[in-house]
């Protein structure tokens, strides 16, 4: 009798440890849909989507459709919460002491990055470096770390015209804000 019993306890187990796997080939046969910007299993509209290829689809557990409806409290609770926290109205003077600060941290990032990018061409020196201890011309070291000097300069130069575009975006807004 202990013998059937045990042998009942394992055939449990093993069926509790499989049981995810089967679980996982009844989402693999999920269709994945990309509209737009936005990738969804439930479109709205499947033809006007297309349909990825995934071999193996990530479900995130607890994410909720909304359906364009604001979430009911689940509580008396949590409605009072809800109703203490509230999303101020859009205050012109709030978007431009932001739009300010952001300009600010752009135009700080700038300098610190292109004070970098101007020591590491002075370093880099047309693409002749100093040598360090123990290297020559012709050592591999040496060149590998002349190319990654330059590939580093090339990333900066690319994050400074990023920046760049960003202050001028920053401008423009600022300067469509009327004044009082």
């Amino acid at each position: 009798m202990l013998v059937g019993l045990r042998s009942v306890k394992f055939q449990w187990h093993i069926l509790l440890m499989a049981l995810p796997c089967f679980a996982g080939l009844a989402l693999a046969d999920q269709a994945v849909y990309k509209c737009g910007q936005e990738i969804t299993n439930q479109p709205n509209d499947p033809s006007q989507c297309q349909k990825l290829l995934i071999s193996n689809p990530t479900q995130i557990e607890g994410t909720r459709i909304q359906n364009g409806q604001s979430p009911k409290p689940v509580s008396a609770v949590s409605g009072i919460a809800a109703e203490r926290i509230s999303i101020p109205p859009n205050n012109p003077q709030d978007a431009l002491q932001r739009n300010v600060q952001a300009r600010t941290v752009l135009e700080d990032e700038w300098q610190k990055l292109s004070a970098k990018h101007a020591e590491m061409v002075r370093v880099f020196n047309g693409g002749q470096p100093a040598l360090q201890e123990g290297e020559s011309l012709q050592n591999p070291q040496y060149k590998r770390r002349v190319a990654d000097m330059q590939i580093q300069i090339e990333r900066m130069a690319r994050d400074l015209m990023a920046l760049k575009r960003e202050l001028s975006r920053h401008t423009s807004q600022l300067a469509s804000v009327p004044s009082k």
